[in-house]
């Protein structure tokens, strides 16, 4: 039999215990489909678009594993010998020709690119059981998985591997599918964010609309709103038929591959402190570059030379094979790459 002691401790503890089961449901039910919404809304903003250049590269066409037909474009390197291998995971509602501004620029550094369009986008097949929106999720991890795989099957398959360049939910994509691909030798992304970070982020800032008293809210500990946000995307991934890939530990899992992180100074979806946050998961090798008046996406718009500079460093240091004056504008000589590389330093460690 219990003790008076034990009991008057017991008591006490089990009821604020039961309290606080009765509270967390309360807030699940009441808060998780106002989360869940924010899921499941588009948001609003342009993708790159480019022009097809279908005289232009190899098309070819290959498949998930559960049989979805995606189609994609191989293109040789401008060059006699080949240096490595880059696979574009392009952005939410635009397609693989997207790839042309960002990185084609690097065929005539020695690169063969492999870009594709991810289900129900391009001319990839449709699937009528998902609809995807800008999370990254486990079909976009499947369709990258399957891209990798029919670049093994090919008869020039690069034995060293593949770098990975990823724009927004592509950029997530990338480092999913990275973290458990040891034949990934490097991963550049461009506005890539994580959804749990994101959606906490996001609870926070509407929380004062939706709970109403700031005397209440103010006082909620973190754990309270990132239990909020966890039960929005539950909701949700059944709603959507889909499961949301954890970006955050697919970062942390990374390394020893290393990592270019560019992201917009200005970007209104994705704070930078969103990105940092994310950044700061993963271990060395990395950088960070934290572009000063560039939106979502508009980093190369917006500092177009040093946008090519900081991704030709990185691949001087990440390609398997040493590529020449990769990346540099107008045949300059690698000496002027040496900058950015001190600068990579500053903005890493939060100074950008």
């Amino acid at each position: 039999m219990p003790t008076l002691p034990l009991l008057l401790f017991l008591v006490p503890t089990l009821v604020a215990l039961g309290l606080l089961a009765i509270f967390l449901l309360y807030v699940a039910i009441r808060y998780s489909p106002i989360v869940g919404r924010i899921f499941e809304e588009q948001p609003l903003f342009l993708p790159l678009r480019v022009s097809p250049r279908e005289g232009d590269g190899e098309t070819v066409q290959f498949h998930t594993e559960n049989g979805l037909k995606l189609e994609g474009t191989y293109l040789k390197a401008r060059t006699t010998s080949r240096v490595g291998v880059l696979v574009y995971c392009h952005e939410f509602l635009s397609d693989r020709w997207s790839y042309a501004p960002y990185i084609d620029h690097l065929r005539d550094q020695g690169f063969d690119i492999f870009t594709f369009d991810f289900r129900n986008h391009g001319k990839s097949e449709r699937d009528s059981v998902y609809k995807p929106l800008q999370w990254v999720t486990n079909h976009e991890k499947a369709d990258l998985k399957a891209a990798l795989a029919y670049l093994r099957s090919r008869p020039d398959r690069d034995e060293a591997g593949y770098g990975l360049f990823g724009v927004s939910r592509g950029g997530g994509s990338a480092l999913v599918v990275a973290a458990d691909d040891p034949l990934v030798w490097g991963v550049m992304t461009d506005g890539a964010f994580p959804t749990r970070g994101t959606m906490l982020a996001y609870t926070l800032r509407w929380a004062e609309i939706y709970v109403g008293s700031p005397v209440v809210w103010r006082r909620m500990p973190l754990w309270m709103f990132a239990y909020v946000a966890w039960s929005g995307r539950i909701r949700s991934q059944g709603k959507l038929n889909c499961r949301f890939s954890n970006v955050e530990r697919a970062a942390a899992r990374l390394s020893p591959r290393p990592w270019l992180m560019i992201h917009g100074g200005k970007d209104a979806y994705i704070g930078p402190e969103i990105a940092r946050r994310l950044f700061a998961e993963a271990s060395e090798p990395k950088e960070l570059w934290i572009v000063p008046g560039a939106k979502h996406n508009r980093c190369r718009q917006t500092h177009p030379e040093q946008y090519m500079e900081r991704v030709g460093a990185f691949l001087e240091i990440a390609a398997p094979r040493r590529p020449d004056s990769i990346g540099v504008p107008n045949g300059d000589s690698a000496a002027k790459i040496v900058a950015p590389k001190t600068e990579q330093k500053a903005t890493a460690s939060g100074v950008a």
